[in-house]
């Protein structure tokens, strides 16, 4: 059975950060793919100034190249908010016979208990919760999870013998990359401004006039 990473966020703008982490969950769960699907109206975020198109041209300029990086534009093509619950209902009718690997850091994974219908997305995906470099190393598991927990280094057999229903946590921080600092430098127009995200998305936000007065 493939392992299908899902990789959900406003990527607002998309950033080297992203990239790494996405080749780096690629790497260590033997992924057949990682899907990329730009959230359109985030239910636990301001929805961004930045259209939901424009957010998903720049992942898919930021991906391109990478053949086992797709750009999956579900949570634009419905109405309403971007639960992550109907995301993945929606990808397991699509993918009856794939393992579903749903890609969080440390802090969404303890903010689950927000999450609209929280307790059943282990009956459509596993969980893959990744450190991060401003948290204390490990995971404070919910009661709910604590029997379904393998181990990093046999999570890419565990989650390809079966479909979905397991967590693990992968240890390895992605580069502390902030959108919110790329923003703000992007309106101050910073000779920096372009350090932490690919070329090409850099054009495009030029291109397009973005973040040149918002912050969103």
């Amino acid at each position: 059975m493939e392992i299908i990473g899902i990789f959900g966020g406003t990527f607002n703008p998309i950033h080297n950060g992203h990239l790494v982490l996405a080749q780096t969950v690629l790497d260590t769960m033997h992924c057949a793919q990682i899907r990329f699907i730009p959230a359109a109206l985030p239910p636990h975020k301001t929805t961004p100034a930045v259209t939901a198109t424009h957010r998903a041209n720049m992942v898919q300029l930021a991906i391109r190249g990478h053949q086992q990086f797709v750009l999956d534009t579900c949570e634009l093509d419905r109405p309403g908010p971007s639960y992550t619950i109907e995301t993945l209902r929606l990808l397991r009718h699509q993918l009856p016979d794939q393992s579903l690997c749903l890609i969080m850091g440390q802090d969404s994974y303890q903010q689950l208990p927000t999450w609209y219908r929280w307790l059943e997305l282990p009956d459509y995906c596993h969980l893959l919760v990744v450190h991060r470099a401003d948290r204390e190393p490990g995971l404070s598991l919910h009661a709910q999870h604590r029997a379904k927990l393998v181990d990093i280094t046999d999570a890419p057999h565990a989650f390809a013998t079966q479909a979905h229903g397991l967590i693990s946590y992968l240890p390895v921080a992605p580069p502390a990359i902030s959108s919110t600092h790329i923003r703000e430098q992007l309106q101050q127009d910073s000779h920096d401004a372009g350090a932490d995200i690919p070329q090409q998305v850099l054009q495009y936000i030029r291109q397009n006039h973005l973040y040149q007065t918002q912050a969103g």
